[in-house]
Parts: C-alpha cells; sequence; structure tokens
C-alpha cells in the first residue's frame, strides 16, 4: 500500500484539538468485531494515532498503514505528543471509571499499561517501518483511490459531534470510501458518551445519496458502556469516475 500524490487538504480538526489515542489491536477487534478474514485485508487505520494496530497487523504478515496530521512531527515531538496524551486518557478515564466495562480491559491499572504497551510498540515500529505512517488527514487522504480494502476510523468521528457537522462527517466517510470499499467507524456515541441518533440518521441518509449503503451493528464487548454499535459504511458499486 502507497501513498499517491494526492493533495492533502487542512486538518478539520486543529492537532490539539483531537486526543493522540494509544490502543492496541485487541481492542481494536473488540470496537471493530475484526475476524481472521479482516486481518488478511489491506487496512488503514485512520486516525492512526498511537494505536499499535498496524505494528501488530504487519508483525503477524498483514497489510496495514496508519494516517494521521500527527505524523508530520518529528520524532521526538511526536514522543513527547504521545505520551502527553496517554496521560490525559488515563486521567479521563479515572474521572469517569463508572461509565467503562473494566472487566474487558483489566481494570484501571491493566487498561493504562495497554495504552503505554500500546503506545511504545507503535513508535518502535514507525523507527524502523516509517513508510507505514503517512502524514494526512480527512477529508483528503494521501491514498490512491482503492488501494485498500477495509478503512477503520477509530474516536473520531461522532466522537467529535460537537465540532464536527454532518457535513464534516459525510465528507470523511466519502473519502475514506474512496480509499476502500468498506469502512468502519466507531463509537456512535460522542466524548461524554451521549448518544447521536439524529446525526448517525442523518449522515446515513446523506450517504445514501452518495451511493453508500450504511449499517449498524452491535459491537460484541464494548468498553465504553454506552458505546455498544458501529457503523459499517460500503461502496457496493464501482466508484463514478
Amino acid at each position: 500500500m502507497t501513498a499517491s500524490p494526492r493533495t492533502i487538504h487542512p486538518p478539520t480538526l486543529r492537532d490539539a484539538d483531537v486526543l493522540v489515542s494509544a490502543r492496541s489491536l485487541g481492542e481494536y477487534v473488540d470496537m471493530f468485531g475484526l475476524d481472521e478474514a479482516d486481518l488478511r485485508r489491506r487496512i488503514v487505520d485512520c486516525p492512526g494515532g498511537a494505536a499499535s494496530a498496524v505494528a501488530e497487523i504487519c508483525a503477524a504478515g498483514g497489510d496495514a498503514v496508519a494516517v494521521d496530521p500527527q505524523y508530520a512531527r518529528g520524532a521526538d515531538e511526536l514522543r513527547a505528543r504521545i505520551h502527553e496524551d496517554v496521560d490525559r486518557a488515563v486521567s479521563h478515564l479515572q474521572r469517569r471509571e463508572v461509565q467503562y466495562d473494566w472487566d474487558v480491559r483489566g481494570g484501571l491499572a491493566g487498561h493504562e499499561e495497554i495504552r503505554r504497551r500500546a503506545a511504545e510498540q507503535m513508535l518502535d515500529h514507525m523507527a524502523v517501518a516509517p513508510e507505514r505512517y503517512i502524514a494526512g488527514a480527512l477529508p483528503g487522504l494521501p491514498l490512491a483511490d482503492d488501494s485498500a480494502d477495509l478503512v477503520l476510523c477509530s474516536h473520531l468521528l461522532f466522537t467529535y459531534a460537537d465540532r464536527l457537522d454532518t457535513a464534516d462527517h459525510v465528507a470523511a466517510i466519502v473519502e475514506m470510501a474512496r480509499v476502500a470499499p468498506e469502512v468502519r467507524i466507531y463509537p456512535l456515541v460522542d466524548h461524554a458518551g451521549n448518544p447521536l441518533p439524529e446525526l448517525v440518521r442523518s449522515v446515513i441518509a446523506k450517504l445514501k445519496k452518495e451511493r453508500l449503503t450504511s449499517r449498524i451493528e452491535p459491537v460484541v464487548r464494548p468498553f465504553q458502556l454506552a458505546a455498544t454499535t458501529q457503523l459499517v459504511v460500503e461502496r457496493t458499486t464501482n466508484r463514478r469516475p
């Protein structure tokens, strides 16, 4: 999977507004219902943040890349930002502990260890395989049409519904569907855990006009108690010229 010379549009959100999250492949399996067949597909993680999913997939012989505007930072600056945001994420979880199923992640201490280990694994992999970590931001990904089979979008769309409107969501999803015929988005609640039924319905309706089909699927093992579903978007016809 290689980057294309496609122009990168300015990011929809300022870098400082979006938490650079560190999550493991195990968390991705839970969030997106990934199975062995999925993990053999060409995968794009967008935004990749500090997740170790790409590192773990590639270590197992798979093909994956991550895209994130933070990857434009220098190595030292990126490492500092990631560790700062891991601290922020852990602090957030401590304040809202009752909103999460800790049995899924082994308690707060276990979850913190997962986050920190994921961040280090991602940074180590970036050092030896920088081509797998592409600087770019929605709604203009520097990837060629149909260069992947599956795009995974975690904790950006819907999570930041206070800053992204319906048009922003649609533009981002249409762009991801340009890169791959299937897009999975999780969660469908905002950062406070509030459901967003009106926004989800509006986005689905507008995606239909873009010849994209959408369905809401349950998440088997949600860590965030309110985040029990994901949105699966598919392009069932050839891309229009």
